[in-house]
């Protein structure tokens, strides 16, 4: 594959959202012809994965985690490969690192069983750079509850996930910092603390420290 891939990572409540977007007019200006998708999503069938996911319709730990990875594998066959071999900048807001850090820090999964179970979703597919947005779990979850209650002038509410309590982020986050300590080669952290500007400044010196201008 000749293509980009460049995945967000980080709790609900960081600004991946924001920064993807502002990530791919980057990326257009330098003439990748970036694409941007959301996991789980971007297909059909994700989408659908999706709403059933955020309802709280998979009632099994376990049917959760192979609900995110069809739609992953889906999305790669469908979107994400065919992209990358016409050589293009596929940006992706969520891959294989949120199963790792979600799904396991249920604390449910044996270890080899979850990476087995990415890596096949993922079908061997590694990013060639993951930004990590990183903030203390509280003021994520503050940020998401904002976020629900001001949009469309109604309150939406947190989804099934995001309804877990802080302990249970508190070990997502802390899974992602280990992911970030194993592979500081792929992984970058970025301070989501920062306000907007500064945050989408320091993801593009991480994107011209990994390709060069």
């Amino acid at each position: 594959m000749t293509g980009r891939l460049i995945t967000l990572e980080g709790l609900d409540g960081v600004g991946k959202s924001t920064q993807a977007a502002l990530l791919r007019d980057y990326c257009e200006g330098r003439g990748w012809q970036p694409l941007l998708l959301r996991e789980p999503g971007g297909t059909a069938l994700g989408e659908e994965l999706r709403r059933l996911l955020k309802s709280g319709q998979a009632h099994s730990h376990s049917a959760e985690l192979l609900l995110f990875g069809a739609a992953r594998a889906e999305l790669l066959h469908e979107l994400v490969r065919p992209a990358l071999a016409d050589g293009r900048c596929v940006i992706l807001d969520r891959f294989s690192d949120s199963t790792l850090a979600y799904q396991g820090a249920l604390n449910y999964f044996d270890e080899q069983a979850l990476v087995a179970v990415a890596r096949l979703a993922a079908g061997g597919l590694v990013p060639d750079l993951t930004l990590l947005l990183d903030l203390e779990e509280s003021a994520a979850l503050q940020r998401r509850s904002a976020a629900n209650s001001a949009a469309a002038g109604s309150p939406e509410g947190l989804d099934a996930i995001e309804q877990r309590n802080l302990i249970y982020f508190q070990r997502v986050r802390q899974r992602y910092l280990a992911l970030w300590q194993q592979e500081p080669q792929r992984i970058v952290k970025i301070d989501a603390g920062q306000d907007i500007d500064a945050m989408a400044q320091q993801i593009r010196a991480a994107l011209e420290a990994k390709w060069p201008i």
